[in-house]
């Protein structure tokens, strides 16, 4: 990813006037642009780049020797991704890149990927820009909380692939991290047009029109994706999020509920289908997903803090949104919507329990 990787729009709005689409428009088509290969004083908010440096701490002989870690960064909403690998002792730095919110992919070799949400943002920076994180893993982490890596055999229609399309697909792929989206665009089209079964080319062609915020061309690239194998993992999560940005809220809990069981552990997967339940309004189910999201990745870039809050509203359970809200102002501190959140907060303390409180601003 992504996971997801534009933004969803939907109209509902919750209690007390908080946006659902907060949430929901913070969705990123992560599982697709997230391929891996085979707290100190605070900087100017006017810095223009930050540092992210840190270590992946694992139990011994975890990685076989001569293996390393790949980590790739993706900047949540926007085709912004670079890759890099640590050192024998886990450690890692990623240079210059802009303040934001970003998805991490940690590729460990032998055991799997995991995936966290982190903001890189001045509040989490020390003085000369750097931002630390430290990732730790025990056997059992590794054992039950990694996403699979696709490996193996080749398929088929993989073999199918010319040459000609593959070096179109490579060239996109360096004109995305050059941001060039045009010319990124001309090459998948030209790597399709050679290939038509070319899935890694029509899922990215899929968050192109995602970005340009055309969701019904995204559904349909995601869709011809999925007719070549009905099966490939990130076309399917991805159309899921497409679903959801365009209100079809029953097509969404399907879609939604076929990559949830493809990949129970992948918080992107959990966090649509929890918002999918809650656009149909079955606040049971939504719970039950969006609670499992923030416990795979507390930190999600879905927002899953949001509509919980809203939830809990709407079923008179003020502290329990209250402290929902302040976690995600723990974790998303320089957030757009971060005064918004605090001015819920304070209306939520002043008129809780009232008639008015309960209902305020639901549309």
């Amino acid at each position: 990813m992504q996971h997801l990787s534009q933004h969803h729009r939907t109209a509902a709005r919750g209690a007390f006037g908080l946006p659902t689409r907060v949430a929901i428009t913070r969705l990123v088509i992560a599982a697709a642009l997230l391929l891996p290969a085979v707290p100190a004083r605070a900087v100017s908010p006017a810095a223009d780049t930050l540092e992210l440096r840190g270590q992946v701490v694992l139990p011994p002989r975890a990685v076989l020797r001569g293996r390393r870690i790949t980590l790739t960064l993706l900047r949540v909403g926007t085709a912004f991704n670079l890759q890099t690998r640590a050192d024998a002792g886990g450690r890692f730095r990623f240079k210059k890149i802009p303040a934001g919110t970003y998805s991490l992919s940690i590729y460990i070799p032998g055991a799997g990927e995991m995936r966290s949400t982190l903001d890189v943002t001045p509040a989490f920076a020390d003085a000369d820009g750097r931002v630390e994180k430290r990732f730790a893993y025990d056997e059992d982490a590794l054992a039950h909380q990694t996403l699979p890596v696709q490996r193996g055999m080749v398929s088929v229609r993989e073999l199918s692939i010319p040459r000609r399309a593959r070096n179109e697909y490579a060239a996109a792929r360096r004109d995305l991290r050059r941001q060039n989206l045009a010319g990124a665009k001309r090459r998948l089209l030209q790597a399709v047009e050679i290939a038509p079964q070319f899935i890694e080319a029509l899922n990215y062609l899929g968050i192109l029109a995602y970005q340009e915020r055309d969701y019904p061309a995204a559904e349909g690239f995601f869709r011809q994706a999925l007719e070549h194998d009905p099966e490939a993992y990130e076309p399917l999560v991805n159309l899921g999020g497409a679903l959801l940005s365009l209100g079809r809220a029953e097509e969404a809990v399907e879609v939604n509920t076929r990559a949830q069981a493809a990949q129970p552990k992948d918080a992107l997967a959990n966090a649509q289908l929890g918002l999918s339940y809650y656009l149909k309004g079955n606040d049971t189910e939504a719970l039950n997903y969006l609670l499992l999201t923030e416990q795979l990745d507390p930190a999600h870039f879905t927002s899953p803090q949001i509509p919980l809050a809203n939830i809990y509203l709407r079923n008179s359970d003020e502290q329990s949104a209250v402290e929902e809200l302040e976690d995600f102002l723990v974790r998303h501190p320089d957030s757009p919507e971060a005064d918004s959140v605090r001015a819920m907060i304070r209306r939520i303390r002043e008129e809780g329990g009232s008639e008015t409180a309960a209902t305020a601003g639901i549309e």
